[in-house]
């Protein structure tokens, strides 16, 4: 067994894992990626089954999916890109264009039905699983070296048998486009961290990174916090590590074509609205459904926006209004809002969905538990290592912190749960390794 630090990650080439060994065989990982495909067709059936058989007017369960399925339908007409609402009152960037773009590419290629797209978000979720192993990769503990080769394995299965993650495959919700896009700029800037991919390739993985993170927003606007602040931890680390020319020439490029992605929807904001408009004037309804006298933590957004004196309004006057009700609510009620920011962390991290069954509920807390659990551990054993700090658990950090403040649900965990499996596969490989016995590794060994 090594001696080295746990904290100081090993090395590992694409091609070897520690000590020269390779790491486990690629025939685990197509298994676990056939599982994970199977898996999500077969709730991507079970889901449309389910729905259809209900004979509700909402295309799916959540009524999220008509709004991005009637701006998908206008993208293809080639008609204004607007959401009407009650009858009459237009909203042109209700939702950014990321997952609309997404869903009229099905519907051109695959016809107006559910079920196509849901078996797409399928390959787009096994493709997570994989990203999942490639980011895993980057992340080797020491001091481990029998159960190391097994963290990007074991992480990969985890993501592969996660129920919420199969579930949320299956929605028609813009996360089955975003978590691919998140997890690709996660491992470009895993790429090219100090001490990471260098020469020319370092320009391409940048742009490459970046193309994915301004999509990314595009898709999900809660993501544009953080970009700026992997860049910037990105470039500290490198500042400490003597590298700071290339960690600040790599950060540029990823910034440019991040922002390269977001103008089109920017210069479009701009013309329609005369302002500069980032993502979607939406953030005053989701920041007022978060914080206002009657809320509870969840989401409540139709009572309030039935509102005699909110409806009428157009978008940005509403959004303006809704904002300055929220702040008003905060200022006026500040024990209440930190209240309120409490049971919103409590229901983050809650290990079962509200208003489940009671065996969803159990079934849920024994599979969250011990991942929870597992990525706690796997984060102490990292807890000096900056790069698993920004991309593993920052995420998950991240999307906590953030809906303290808006509407919360374990839903919200999901995405930032996935790059957060290496740490819990980290735990695991930790805890393996101490109970291992020390005869069993002496054979190993030789």
């Amino acid at each position: 067994m090594s001696g080295t630090s746990p904290s100081e990650p090993v090395p590992a080439s694409p091609d070897t894992g520690p000590g020269g060994r390779p790491p486990m065989g690629w025939l685990s990982l197509v298994l676990i990626l056939e599982v994970a495909l199977a898996l999500r067709m077969a709730a991507a059936d079970l889901v449309e089954w389910y729905v259809r058989g209900r004979g509700q007017a909402r295309l799916d369960l959540l009524p999220d999916t008509d709004i991005y399925w009637e701006l998908a339908r206008a993208l293809r007409a080639g008609g204004p890109y607007e959401y009407v609402e009650w009858g009459d009152i237009p909203h042109f960037a209700i939702r950014t264009p990321g997952y609309p773009l997404f869903l009229a590419a099905c519907q051109s290629a695959l016809g107006e039905r559910t079920l196509p797209v849901r078996l797409v978000q399928a390959v787009l979720g096994t493709l997570c699983v994989y990203l999942v192993y490639r980011l895993a990769r980057r992340f080797t503990p020491a001091g481990l070296d029998r159960w190391a080769s097994a963290v990007p394995i074991l992480a990969a299965a985890t993501a592969a048998l996660h129920p919420q993650a199969i579930a949320m495959s299956a929605l028609v919700l813009s996360e089955a486009a975003f978590e691919p896009l998140m997890l690709a700029s996660l491992l470009a800037i895993a790429a090219l961290w100090p001490s990471g991919v260098p020469g020319r390739r370092t320009g391409l993985i940048a742009m490459g990174g970046g193309i994915a993170a301004g999509a990314a927003v595009m898709v999900r606007p809660s993501w544009l916090l953080l970009v700026p602040i992997l860049l910037a931890a990105w470039i500290v680390a490198g500042l400490r590590q003597r590298e700071a020319r290339s960690a600040i020439a790599g950060a540029a490029i990823f910034a440019l074509s991040a922002i390269l992605v977001m103008t089109p929807w920017w210069a479009r904001n701009a013309k329609v609205y005369g302002r500069f408009v980032p993502t979607a004037l939406w953030m005053g309804a989701s920041l007022y459904d978060g914080l206002n006298p009657g809320a509870d933590g969840g989401s409540s957004m139709l009572g309030f926006l039935r509102d005699p004196a909110i409806w009428p309004l157009d978008e940005p006057d509403q959004d303006a209004e809704l904002t300055r009700r929220a702040l008003a609510f905060v200022r006026q009620h500040p024990g209440r809002a930190l209240e309120l920011a409490l049971d919103k962390l409590r229901r983050y991290w809650s290990p079962w969905p509200r208003g489940g069954p009671w065996w969803l509920a159990i079934a849920c807390t024994l599979i969250e538990v011990p991942i929870l659990a597992t990525m706690a551990l796997g984060l102490w054993d990292r807890r000096r290592d900056p790069l698993a700090w920004a991309l593993l658990a920052g995420p998950i950090l991240y999307f906590a912190a953030l809906h303290m403040a808006f509407a919360s649900s374990m839903r919200y965990r999901i995405p930032g749960e996935l790059p957060a499996l290496t740490l819990s596969a980290i735990g695991c490989a930790r805890l393996a390794g101490r109970l291992a016995p020390r005869e069993i590794d002496a054979r190993m060994e030789n």
